[in-house]
């Protein structure tokens, strides 16, 4: 019985240990390379400026979406004779899915630099794309 229920929690097990990288790690790469490699991974973005000799290419991705999050009640007093403890439970709340990710490259299309916000794991698909780039 043992030998099944770990057979059956291995998969498990690794499964949650595996993490993607960092958005930071995907894009290194690509750094000094022209924008089209990139756009060749993520796809295109929403927007594209030109900037004080600098050309910003600016993806967003912002939806809503409904989550298990760990919500804390607190509680005071006694039952019986013994006191109330805080229940922790996972309660199914809407969140906000959000990533600003903007690529700066020269006038000559190559990529300088880049930065991000994000906001609760919101650049997950760049980050699953960049990944499966590097495997190749």
């Amino acid at each position: 019985m043992k030998i099944t229920y770990l057979l059956l929690l291995a998969p498990t097990l690794l499964f949650g240990c595996a993490s993607l990288p960092p958005l930071d790690d995907g894009l290194t790469p690509f750094k000094g390379q022209p924008i089209n490699h990139l756009f060749s991974v993520i796809g295109f973005p929403e927007d594209i400026e030109l900037i004080d000799n600098e050309i910003t290419y600016r993806y967003q991705i912002i939806r809503n979406h409904t989550d298990l999050v760990t919500e804390t009640e607190r509680a005071t007093g006694l039952e019986g004779q013994d006191p109330l403890i805080a229940k922790t439970m996972m309660q199914p709340t809407q969140v906000n899915i959000e990533c600003e990710l903007t690529v700066i490259t020269d006038t000559h299309k190559t990529i300088k630099r880049w930065r991000y916000k994000e906001a609760y794991k919101g650049c997950t698909p760049y980050r699953e794309k960049l990944a499966a780039n590097i495997k190749q």
